[in-house]
């Protein structure tokens, strides 16, 4: 997969526009798959090649019954190792779902065949390509009006950058993240938020 080198700059959304966008994309002809994308993006942290290569199998079991917990296998990971995917979130849980009540139209009864096909559909009822992908969620964001540094990579980002807001040990984040090494966790994304230091400045306490 090419990746696009101003990548790791991508900006992080703020909650008010992550409603902004899903809020958007209700209106969209393909409403129920890409409010499903950025939810896998935002909320799991998934890289947009690792997106593509989900299939049904992954999240599902019979009965479209969705997982309380995957895994994200090593051969759609950039680094070649396995990751959990805790699908615990209820916002996340319901796009998942609302998705694949729209792809229960195409495979009802989930036989052993259909649990290796991919789970987000392209257009042209196949598998995306990362690229591809790539430029949905570039459209998806600039349809909402976010300037060109939002990209597929934002919502890894946020994942990322909200869990070591959030106080989780680097560890924890790191795992979650998928990072072959900690420090990669740490020299990319654990920078001070500059929105958390105006907070912090704002409520300074002298002791």
């Amino acid at each position: 997969m090419n990746v696009n080198p101003r990548q790791g700059q991508a900006e992080i959304l703020t909650q008010d526009q992550i409603k902004r966008v899903i809020n958007y994309q209700k209106t969209t002809r393909h409403s129920a798959r890409n409010i499903c994308l950025i939810h896998i993006s935002i909320f799991l942290g998934c890289r947009v090649g690792e997106i593509a290569k989900l299939n049904i199998g992954d999240l599902f079991v019979a009965g479209w019954k969705l997982k309380d917990e995957a895994v994200l296998r090593k051969e759609y990971c950039k680094n070649n190792k396995s990751r959990p995917l805790y699908l615990t979130y209820i916002p996340l849980r319901k796009a998942i779902q609302d998705y694949a009540n729209v792809r229960q139209q195409d495979c009802q009864e989930l036989k052993p065949k259909d649990m290796k096909q991919p789970f987000i559909l392209s257009q042209k009822k196949g598998r995306w390509n990362a690229a591809a992908l790539q430029q949905l969620y570039k459209k998806m964001y600039s349809q909402d009006g976010l300037g060109e540094m939002f990209s597929s990579h934002s919502g890894r980002r946020t994942f990322i950058s909200n869990l070591i807001s959030a106080g989780v040990d680097i560890k924890s984040v790191s795992t979650l993240a998928c990072h072959s090494h900690i420090s990669t966790t740490l020299d990319i994304y654990a920078k001070s938020n500059p929105i958390q230091m105006a907070n912090i400045c704002k409520n300074i306490t002298i002791q």
